[in-house]
């Protein structure tokens, strides 16, 4: 294994583990986690002759907490900052929920780093509603106070919110794993990123997108509509979607079985 800290701008350095040799496969994790997430994923990727990149999205893990920089756009050009830093080319990119927004935006405005797009429980151009998306809550009925919750009580907030996209059963442990992993995020980069999920429009960069999309759903997601990830296979040139049987917004936690065949489908086929 290698750990690489790249300097996307002055002060501000990213951080990816890399681990394999072989096709790269850059995994985006969602907000507020970390690289740590991907550990059963990079094992069935690099057992299966890939090389896996797990980066630290800016805020989150090891990566640097400036006080701004929390937009899409600032997210996707680290990651393509990073891509071209360790001189990939051609990238299978995986990003989950904020990692989704992340990879989506990078596969639109850099299509030729991109040989294949997989999103996982997202739909990659936004996560609410949308002018052009009419599914989902709007921002502003709900952006209000899950900022403020982060401010008044976030290790409240985080559980709560890492609880409420799960299916029952999950083990505590786990939950607990979890929520420590959170509390690496800092307030402001927190609220920074759940600004851009809850505010980001890539809606009309659907129809265009080049690189292939593979979307991976939890079966009984509670946070991606269903309907909007119908509408994104409705539009995505070349695009099909895969399912994890008893899972919600964290397949790779709550059937990682299916979760790592479902990747592998994703990456490989």
């Amino acid at each position: 294994m290698t750990e690489h800290r790249i300097e996307v701008e002055p002060g501000v350095s990213i951080f990816a583990q890399d681990v394999g040799s072989g096709p790269p496969v850059v995994l985006l994790h969602g907000w507020a986690l970390g690289h740590e997430v991907w550990d059963r994923s990079v094992y069935s990727l690099v057992t299966q002759g890939f090389r896996a990149i797990a980066i630290d999205l800016r805020g989150h893990g090891r990566s640097s907490q400036p006080f701004t920089g929390y937009d899409v756009h600032r997210l996707g050009a680290d990651v393509i900052a990073l891509i071209e830093g360790l001189g990939l080319e051609r990238v299978t990119l995986v990003g989950w929920s904020l990692g989704g927004l992340t990879a989506f935006r990078v596969a639109a405005v850099r299509p030729d780093l991109v040989a294949k797009l997989v999103l996982v429980c997202s739909n990659g151009v936004a996560a609410s509603r949308q002018p052009g998306l009419p599914f989902g809550a709007a921002a502003a009925d709900v952006e209000e106070a899950v900022l403020a919750a982060e401010l008044i009580d976030r290790v409240a907030s985080r559980e709560s919110q890492i609880r409420s996209a799960v299916q029952r059963g999950m083990p505590e442990a786990t939950v607990q794993w979890l929520l420590s992993l959170t509390m690496r995020v800092s307030s402001w980069a927190g609220r920074g990123c759940l600004h851009t999920v809850l505010n980001t429009d890539q809606v009309d960069d659907a129809a265009t997108l080049k690189p292939p999309l593979v979307q991976i759903l939890g079966e009984f997601d509670p946070i991606l509509s269903k309907r909007a990830a119908a509408w994104l296979m409705e539009r995505v040139p070349v695009a099909r979607q895969l399912h994890v049987e008893g899972s919600g917004h964290f397949p790779m936690f709550e059937n990682s079985e299916r979760f790592n065949t479902a990747l592998m489908d994703a990456v490989g086929g």
